[in-house]
């Protein structure tokens, strides 16, 4: 075990550290992040972006092609990274939570990703139906990932008995997601409710409406 642990140190003390370059790009993408989190795909601007970057528009062809290549990789990294995160919130749930409460938890992550915690996610969400086709079809291979992780979360509350397993599954899925993924829009840090206030309705609309009551 020593051993492997000294490894792994080794590996890490050995591996170089970023590059201007790579740290460049990097900002730059965080600001695009920023940009199309507030404006959405139709609405971002590459000037804003560089401005936020603190650079000059054409530096951002240094870094990447074109305007779209830096929006699609920005739209690509927020859906990973949703599901990388409500994912990981699952995984670490213990044993002995139910489906239910496994549903639960993805939804409070994804909810909470976007709005608060992640430009990236809320920049993916917001470019939602402005995509154009070719983009969209490669970062929706990304959604349906997402939305099968989801997909099978519910299948199994269906099958412990917790949902009603004659509603459609899928719409279900998509009805519930979509709520979520629409917050963005009308979500403000200084409204009259939460992040968590806003999760919780958002899992007491699911419990009340398909939820199997106890006998």
């Amino acid at each position: 075990m020593a051993v492997k642990q000294a490894h792994r140190f080794s590996q890490k003390q050995s591996r170089p550290p970023p590059s201007r370059g790579d740290l460049k790009r990097k900002q730059i993408l965080d600001a695009a992040a920023k940009v199309l989190a507030r404006r959405g795909y139709a609405g971002t601007m590459l000037s804003e972006v560089a401005e936020e970057a603190g650079t000059q528009s054409g530096s951002l062809y240094y870094h990447f092609d074109s305007r779209e290549d830096l929006i699609e990789e920005v739209l690509q990294q927020g859906v990973t990274m949703s599901f990388a995160r409500a994912r990981a919130v699952v995984d670490a749930l213990p044993r002995d939570r139910s489906p239910l409460q496994r549903l639960e938890a993805a939804l409070r992550a994804h909810l909470k990703f976007q709005l608060v915690e992640s430009d990236y996610a809320r920049a993916a969400v917001r470019s939602i139906g402005q995509y154009p086709e070719e983009m969209w079809q490669r970062v929706n291979e990304q959604f349906r990932a997402y939305g099968k992780f989801f997909d099978g979360l519910i299948a199994a509350a269906m099958k412990a008995g917790q949902l009603d397993p004659k509603v459609d599954r899928s719409a279900l899925r998509m009805l519930v997601i979509g709520a979520a993924n629409w917050a963005p829009e009308w979500y403000r840090a200084d409204g009259s409710s939460t992040v968590e206030e806003i999760g919780d309705l958002l899992v007491r609309l699911l419990q009340k409406g398909v939820r199997v009551s106890a006998k």
